[in-house]
């Protein structure tokens, strides 16, 4: 007879916000330091997907020179208790199975662990019953044993990866986890009884500078309506030769919420330069349209405009719309006028990953099913397989 119990499930949080040495140098002399943040998490046993969560780092509070992922794998047998009752002696097996993986902001490719672990008693061979239960060469136990425990880490220091790092919300880690125990004893009576312990923790770190005075060179920035559904950006700049950065164009459809349309590099003269950037609604944002520049340092440090309006509408294709949004998981287009032809669909997640794929072929008013999605936030992309035009939609898995 074969008893598995695993410890219930917990979760600890706290912050830990401290000065540390740092490899990288902030500007104009100022000591490095460090923000960070630790999660333990106790999984039960079987298959587990879970999200995990970090706070953004707030701008105001200084500039991220690095971000670092350590994430520490632990396997504990709290109890391990395999008696033989039978009157001849039984092969006994203790077998322990643990995949891990972690994907998210800034990790191309996954941090994942294996482990198929294997224990028992000398030989694997418990003797023959001796009539006294829990003692003797009949009998095989453990306790407060570790038996795993692996470091996985990873550290971004890319400016460009770093950016996604700012904001007044969060980052989210999926962690994919299958742990199995399996403790046998073959032929006759028997008794085992497993108590494990499956411990993973996340620690999640910036590397910070202070908040520094680095200058603004955006100057009367201003946004123009040229059409219906484009928008002139123009800004004029006291560019600085001696500093290295670069200008971000960003868009948001709620003022707070904002992501990248296109970037341009600053212009390399003395005298004031002045930067335009055209841009074309799509019919995911039709309305009120709000933009700012965002000045970019090559050490991660960003500078933001002021933040202007316009109310665009789209005029060159018809709508759709992502159908439930937010969903539950389930997902479907419904197309609101008319409109025929193939059409290819594309789902991409936050780190720009193609996570879906179809090909529709649309006859008139319709409503087209999808798929299932995980819970997170997602860009669709429906594309005119003859026109070549595209359309972009925002899509949120609750």
């Amino acid at each position: 007879m074969k008893y598995t119990y695993t410890k219930a499930f917990s979760f600890i949080f706290f912050l830990l916000s401290f000065n540390a040495k740092s490899s990288a140098q902030c500007p104009m002399g100022y000591p490095p330091g460090s923000t960070a943040f630790d999660t333990t998490i106790a999984f039960p046993t079987g298959t587990t997907s879970i999200p995990v969560k970090f706070p953004q780092f707030d701008p105001v509070n200084g500039m991220v020179t690095c971000v670092r992922l350590c994430v520490t794998i632990t396997g504990i047998i709290d109890t391990l208790a395999m008696q033989n009752y039978a009157a001849s002696s039984q092969t006994a097996t203790f077998v322990y199975t643990r995949n891990d993986q972690i994907t998210g902001p800034g990790i191309g490719t996954p941090l994942s662990n294996s482990a198929n672990l294997t224990y028992g008693p000398p030989g694997n061979i418990l003797t023959a019953y001796d009539g006294i239960p829990g003692a003797g060469t009949d009998f095989y136990s453990m306790a407060n044993d570790t038996i795993l425990n692996e470091e996985l880490c990873r550290t971004i220091s890319d400016s460009a990866t770093i950016v996604q790092f700012y904001g007044h919300d969060s980052v989210t880690y999926n962690y994919d986890i299958n742990v199995s125990t399996n403790a046998t004893i073959t032929g006759g009576s028997s008794s085992t009884l497993v108590l494990t312990s499956a411990l993973v923790n996340f620690h999640f770190e910036y590397c910070t500078c202070p908040i520094v005075t680095l200058p603004l060179s955006i100057r009367n920035f201003f946004v123009t309506k040229i059409s219906d559904n484009t928008a002139e950006l123009k800004w004029s700049a006291f560019d600085d030769l001696e500093t290295n950065y670069r200008y971000e164009v960003e868009l948001s459809k709620d003022g707070r919420n904002f992501f990248n349309i296109g970037q341009i590099a600053k212009n390399m003269s003395e005298n004031s330069n002045v930067y335009k950037f055209i841009y074309t609604a799509s019919p995911s944002y039709t309305g009120v349209h709000f933009f700012r520049i965002r000045q970019v340092y090559t050490n991660g440090y960003s500078r933001f405009s002021d933040i202007r309006t316009i109310d665009l509408k789209n005029s060159l294709y018809t709508g759709f719309h992502v159908y439930p949004n937010p969903s539950t998981g389930i997902i479907g287009i419904k197309f609101d006028n008319n409109e025929s032809g193939k059409k290819l669909v594309e789902v991409y997640n936050t780190q720009g990953q193609k996570v879906m794929q179809k090909e529709l072929v649309v006859t008139g008013l319709s409503y087209h099913q999808l798929g299932t999605l995980q819970q997170g936030t997602y860009w669709l992309r429906l594309t005119d397989v003859t026109s070549k035009l595209s359309r972009v939609n925002q899509l949120f898995i609750k």
